[in-house]
């Protein structure tokens, strides 16, 4: 016979939790400059989006996007 768990399960709450998103070209919405080459994102290019998890509800999320060149180099 198993011995059963008796630990509450865990709720994992992904509002809070840190986001990574692939993506190409111009969204709304996202950073508008690669936080390496602090060049612009533009239609057709390859990038990294990286949103932090949410610490204080006061300070919020913060985004940074990355071209995937970049990424590379």
């Amino acid at each position: 016979m198993q011995k059963q768990n008796r630990r509450r399960p865990r709720v994992i709450d992904a509002t809070r939790a840190a986001i990574t998103v692939f993506g190409t070209g111009v969204v709304n919405g996202n950073p508008c400059k690669c936080i390496k080459c602090t060049k612009k994102i533009k239609r057709g290019e390859s990038w990294r989006k990286d949103t932090s998890p949410q610490d204080d509800p006061r300070s919020g999320r913060y985004s940074v996007i990355q071209h995937i060149q970049c990424e590379e180099a």
